[in-house]
This record gives C-alpha cells, structure tokens and sequence, in this order.
C-alpha cells in the first residue's frame, strides 16, 4: 500500500468506527421505552380496621342541672333584706331577699278601702232594688223606676269586682317584693347586695340557684352508634377527672344530627351519687362494648369508589390491582363499613385521585 493510499484509508476507517458507535448509541436508546413499558405508579394503602376509631364510639357530654337559674325579684325596688347567702340550702318557696314595699304595702290598704266603698255601695243597691220589684208588683213604680233599680244594682255590682281585682292586683305586687325560691336547690352566687337597686326593666338577677339532685347527663353522640342509644337503656361512663363510674338512664334523643356528626342524648343519674357528680363536670361514655355498629370492616371513605350505584375499591395483589365490588355503608362522611366482598386481609388502595385500571402494576409507598 502505498503512503497515499494508506494516508486516505485511516481517516475512512475511523469515520466508519465511529459511525458505527454512533449507530449502536442510537439503537440502545431506542430500545430503552420497550423496556420501562412496565414502569409502575405509586399508591398509598390501608387494611380495613375491625374497629371504629376511639372519636367515632365515645362522646364527652357533661353533667347538667336540670334547674338551674338566675333568679330576681319581679318587682323593681331597694334590696331592704337578704335572707340567705352563697351555699345555703333552700326549699320552694323559702323567702329569699326582701325590697322596701312601704308603697306597695299602702296600694294595698287604699285597695281595701276601695272594696269597702264599693261593698257598702253594692248593698244600697240590693236594698233599692228589692223595694222597687216590691212596688212595682203593687203598681207604686213605674217600669221605668224599676229598670233604673235594676241598671244601679248591675253598676254597683261591676264597681265591686273591679275593686276586688285591683286588690288582689296589690296584693300580688306586695308580694312580688319578696323574692322566694322556685325550686329547691343551693345558692351558688349572690350579685346584690343591701340597698342596691333592682329592676325588672331589664331583669337584675340577685342570685343563682342550682337544683343538684335533679343532674342529668348530656352527651353528643357520634351518628355512628346512635341506632343503639333508645329512650330508657342504660349508659354507662366515667366522671372525669375523677374517673368515678356512674349509669344513667336515657330520657331523650335527639332528632337532627349537628355538624360534628353527632345527636344530642339526655339521660338521668340513677343510683347513688358520688360527690364528683356535680353540675358543668365532664363526663365520658364509651359505646365500643355496647354498640354492634362499632363491629365490622372499615374503611376510609376515600378507599370507596363509585360507579353509579354500585361501590367498588381497588385491592393491591403481587403488584397489580383489581377492582372488587363490595357493599359499603357510609357511617360517617370520612368512614364507610363494609358489609361485603371484602376480606380484613385485603390491601385497599385509599389513594382516591389515582386512576386506575385491572391488572395495572402499582407500586405500594410506604
């Protein structure tokens, strides 16, 4: 081979080993989609629960006097006297405070003395009237006479018990300027004191009374579990933070569920009273033991899809999913229980912005 020769086939054997590198790079690269085809997508997964979680079977209700009150006199006045004080025991009907009555006390005798007027003026009419029916069946009084009895005796009449009930009137306002219990309880607070004024325009409340022997419980109970709660079963709980056990029988139950999901419950103390059990202490009431809704498979509502009345989730298996049709029942908006076609072993995608299809590799994150 000649130097020229030599000089010009180096250059082609080169060019040609790197075009054919280059070829080999192109293939290579070609061929990498053919082999990431089986790329998966990530999912999150959950396992159904056999339980509800704590918040969806207990509820935190609190102890409740069924009568309690801010109590004023419903008269306005001066306080003249306070008859008991915070802590006192009372019964219905016991005096409680006293206001200056001089001038209801005199409405009332000038009251009385109107109705001794009109008694004495009653009588005169009575007499009249008598002896005009007497002379008129004699001829001695003229219809007209006897009609003129008669409208006198009415008048005198009317004026009677009209006085009668502007006394009974001040008799109640004397009344009203004491201030008696309308239950039985214990003073708990006392806002007045003597030789303050009160007013009823607006009502100026004197003292607070509580009733503790009329506790009732009141509880919000998650809709989960309320098909179990009927008027007259037994609730059962603790005082916290005392922790002391009581039972309470169930009174009422609401009709309408609020925006935490839950009913209201009313229900009463029975049995013996511990002295933690005292109006405004917080009560908690488990209902996991008691409520068959609290047993079952369940899932997290974004676990269950739908399709068009049919519900349906999507179970992870050897790296792929499939759909499984289940029946599902909403207990809460976050909570579904699952009735069936589903197993607690299963591992439910709960990932319910992901599109998936049968047979589609996913990988589970963890």
């Amino acid at each position: 081979m000649t130097p020229a020769i030599g000089r010009i086939l180096v250059p082609a054997l080169l060019t040609a080993s790197l075009l054919a590198g280059c070829s080999g790079g192109a293939a290579e690269k070609a061929a990498l989609p053919e082999r990431t085809t089986g790329a998966t997508i990530g999912v999150r997964v959950v396992q159904p629960s056999s339980q509800l979680s704590g918040d969806l079977v207990k509820a935190t209700g609190k102890l409740i006097a069924r009568n309690e009150a801010s109590i004023g006199p419903k008269a306005s006045g001066m306080i003249a006297q306070l008859l008991v004080d915070v802590g006192d025991t009372v019964k219905k009907g016991d005096a409680l405070l006293r206001l200056d009555a001089t001038s209801a006390a005199i409405a009332v005798e000038q009251a009385k003395a109107a109705v001794a007027v009109a008694e004495a003026a009653l009588e005169v009419a009575t007499q009249d009237l008598e002896r005009a029916r007497s002379l008129r069946a004699s001829g001695g009084v003229s219809p007209a006479g006897l009609e003129k009895a008669e409208a006198g005796y009415k008048q005198a009449d009317a004026n009677l018990k009209q006085a009668r009930a502007s006394l009974r009137n001040a008799e109640k306002h004397l009344a009203d300027h004491t201030l008696r219990a309308p239950f039985d309880g214990t003073i708990t607070a006392r806002l007045k004191n003597v030789g303050e004024y009160v007013s009823t325009m607006p009502a100026t409340p004197v003292f607070g009374l509580v009733d503790e022997n009329s506790i009732e419980v009141v509880l919000p109970v998650p809709e989960t579990v309320i098909a179990t709660v009927q008027p007259g079963s037994i609730v059962r709980g603790v005082v916290n933070p005392s922790g002391t056990p009581f039972e309470a029988k169930v009174r009422t139950v609401g009709t309408v569920v609020d925006a935490a999901r839950t009913v209201e419950v009313r229900a009463d103390l029975v049995g013996e009273r511990h002295p933690s059990m005292r109006p405004n202490a917080i009560v908690e009431v488990d209902f996991s033991k008691d409520a068959p809704a609290a047993e079952g498979l369940f899932l997290p509502a974004q676990a269950v899809r739908r399709d068009g009345e049919k519900r349906f989730v999507w179970v992870v298996a050897d790296g792929k999913v499939s759909r499984r049709d289940v029946e599902a029942q909403a207990m809460t908006p976050g909570v579904y229980r699952v009735l069936g076609g589903l197993d607690g072993s299963a591992q439910v995608v709960a990932d319910d912005g992901v599109s998936l299809a049968d047979g589609m590799a996913v990988q589970v994150l963890r």
